[in-house]
């Protein structure tokens, strides 16, 4: 299958039950006060506001650079904040070097994931547009992209060769019955800007017969961005985990969310 025909494809009933997506960039020296008054222009989408501590910021695996040393040594306040919808199926996160945008099923009967393109996109794009800039009056210097999912997954007997591409029915059965397997595989892409690391992690979902797939790009620039190239970015986070998705999940499964 070519990657055009996976970026292109879409899920009727995909098993997302959160998706994230989000970008790093240089830190704006925005103090607590900064970020409380930063809320406020989503907070008719998002009004519940509240603190949490901040995240570290992101490296990459066995590597290192000027861009993520500076992200150690700046000064950050040591405050995130989560702006929650009154559904509470989004959660916006900021800190003074992230924006964050999550999206969970609350429930079962919450609803299909919206979608990327349909939903999480243009969230995003609004956002990014409201986010205060830095207290020098440079422009956001984005630095790394990300783009998750979370799949719940149920299968119709135990054994991850139900639904994922990497495994097969054994030939010769194990004696009783699966109780657990687990996969992760990681992947390195090259982009002309930058590297993306992505994972694909199966693991026990605490359920019989359910699995929860966990599909994770994390992109790093290489190259001196600029806050118009952010969207660009989080677009290619979220081909790439597209595609891991596909490649992972059988054939079988495709065709049954697809219907």
């Amino acid at each position: 299958m070519s990657t055009g025909r996976v970026t292109d494809r879409s899920l009727t009933n995909p098993p997302v039950v959160e998706a994230v997506a989000g970008i790093e960039f240089r830190p704006r020296g925005l103090d607590v006060v900064g970020l409380v008054r930063e809320t406020s222009a989503w907070m008719d989408q998002y009004p519940d506001v509240t603190a949490q501590p901040t995240l570290p910021p992101s490296r990459p695996s066995g590597q290192s650079g000027p861009e993520f040393e500076m992200q150690f040594v700046a000064s950050a306040p040591p405050t995130r904040l989560w702006s929650t919808s009154p559904d509470k199926a989004w959660l916006v996160q900021t800190q003074d070097d992230r924006l964050l945008l999550n999206w969970r099923r609350t429930s079962d009967e919450a609803g299909t994931y919206p979608g990327f393109d349909d939903a999480i996109r243009p969230r995003m794009l609004a956002l990014i547009g409201e986010l205060a800039p830095s207290v020098d009056g440079e422009g956001l210097i984005p630095l790394i992209a990300e783009f998750s999912y979370v799949n719940r997954v149920p299968t119709s007997e135990s054994g991850l060769h139900a639904k994922y591409a990497p495994f097969r029915q054994l030939d010769t059965p194990v004696p009783g019955t699966v109780i657990a397997e687990g996969y992760e595989v990681a992947a390195q892409v090259v982009l002309e800007y930058g590297t993306a690391q992505v994972t694909a992690s199966i693991q026990p979902a605490g359920e019989p017969n359910q699995t929860v797939l966990t599909v994770s790009t994390k992109l790093f620039a290489t190259t001196q961005l600029i806050t118009d190239d952010t969207i660009m970015m989080i677009d290619d986070a979220h081909k790439i985990s597209k595609q891991m998705f596909f490649a992972v999940v059988s054939s079988d499964a495709i065709n049954e969310w697809e219907a």
